[in-house]
């Protein structure tokens, strides 16, 4: 009897020394890679090749091949103390870098979004094919997206302020009454008188964008002020909407003309429209070119920022597959539309809003359309109209959020 209770005791005692020795080697196991990175982290020396080009001060960042290097090279770094680096810790990391070399800053922001975003994604992408790991389950439950795409509407936002642009004292709905009268009586004539028509829109600006914050149709703003029916009409409503922005069509001009090379060059053989306009440039007269190469490049913008174009312009009379502001082409081919003439129909939420006869013209239209009718921006056609807001028109509308990686990176090559 007492030899079995002494068998038992040490039977006990044996697995509960196992069950210890277990669970150390558990602990042990699952903090091998959650260390801390140092406060003393070092980017470490890149491939000879890219290290040549970084003391040469090249703009690596510039070419995918060697900023995919710079980031895996990262990356292997820091997974030698975790395979799950908090932002603080990214950010620590693509700051040291940006600090070491100066020269692969980003142009917009804070300096180092695009490279703290292609790191976080760098780790996702290596976590991945840990599935069975313990401790990759855990955090996937604790720090995985439950969020759903939502539907992509047209709808009204209070995203900008409609109340920026000048707001005319002691007017009354009798006043407006009659400035209205003066604009119908001007549209029906066959040459408007130019300054009664600004004026008279211009005095009745502040009562038409409440109209419109409340919701008033399409069809019934352009039926009450036709002159927002008119490409110059829609453009000096934007300049009192925003009033830094200055002449509209003289600013697309001037922006598209400081990146139409590089738009063109980053689009070759990415779209059967390149060679289009190849053709339309070999029969252009030389005095056209730098006007076919910017009406290029806004058509090109899309491509640029991996977006569609069928949303953004349409070929021929059919009816647009977008509510969004568009521009749909009078003719079945395309070629024409690089050229002076091509003839348009601007439409915003199925109805006509203008007929222009370029589209240079019909696109500068659509998007003064965003914020005469208070539109927050697609998902289909976002980045390219941020880029054109921000870096074309040169509005900016004060918001402390970064723009959209896709943005910032295009940005880095385009400047």
């Amino acid at each position: 009897m007492i030899i079995v209770s002494i068998i038992c005791i040490v039977t006990v005692v044996f697995y509960t020394s196992i069950h210890a020795i277990n669970q150390t080697l558990n602990c042990f196991h699952s903090n091998e890679n959650t260390l801390r990175l140092p406060a003393s982290f070092e980017i470490p020396r890149f491939p000879q090749n890219l290290q040549l080009k970084l003391d040469n001060k090249e703009p690596c960042h510039k070419n995918p091949r060697d900023r995919h290097t710079i980031i895996r090279v990262l990356y292997e770094a820091v997974a030698q103390y975790t395979m799950y680096p908090t932002n603080s810790e990214y950010v620590q990391a693509v700051k040291t870098l940006v600090m070491k070399y100066p020269f692969l800053k980003d142009r917009e922001g804070n300096g180092y979004h695009t490279w703290h975003m292609s790191l976080r994604r760098k780790f996702k992408s290596e976590r991945a094919p840990l599935v069975d790991s313990e401790a990759v389950r855990r955090c996937k439950e604790k720090f995985g997206s439950t969020r759903r795409g939502q539907p992509n509407k047209c709808q009204r936002t209070s995203q900008r302020n409609v109340c920026q642009g000048p707001c005319v004292q002691g007017e009354d709905l009798l006043s407006i009454d009659a400035h209205l009268k003066v604009l119908q009586c001007q549209y029906q004539k066959m040459q408007p008188d130019t300054m009664v028509v600004h004026n008279r829109m211009q005095q009745t600006f502040a009562w038409r964008q409440k109209e419109i914050a409340d919701g008033m149709p399409v069809e019934d703003v352009l039926k009450k002020y036709p002159f927002l029916g008119m490409p110059t009409g829609l453009c000096n409503e934007l300049g009192w909407i925003q009033p830094t922005t200055g002449n509209v069509s003289q600013q697309f001009r001037e922006g598209l003309s400081c990146v139409a090379a590089k738009v063109i060059d980053l689009t070759r053989g990415k779209t059967p429209l390149y060679q289009l306009y190849l053709d339309a440039r070999e029969e252009a007269l030389t005095d056209d070119l730098p006007d076919l190469d910017t009406r290029a490049a806004l058509l090109f913008l899309p491509y640029v920022f991996k977006e569609k174009l069928d949303l953004f312009v349409i070929l021929g009379e059919v009816h647009p597959k977008t509510p969004y502001p568009n521009v749909q082409l009078l003719h079945e081919d395309w070629k024409p539309v690089f050229s002076r003439s091509a003839p348009n129909i601007v439409k915003l939420d199925g109805s006509e809003v203008c007929r222009t006869s370029c589209i240079f013209e019909g696109i500068i239209s659509s998007f003064c359309l965003y914020f005469v009718f208070n539109l927050a921006y697609p998902k289909h056609l976002k980045n390219t109209l941020i880029f054109l807001q921000k870096y074309i028109v040169k509005i900016d509308e004060g918001e402390d959020r970064p723009l959209p990686i896709t943005v910032t990176r295009q940005i880095n090559l385009l400047y």
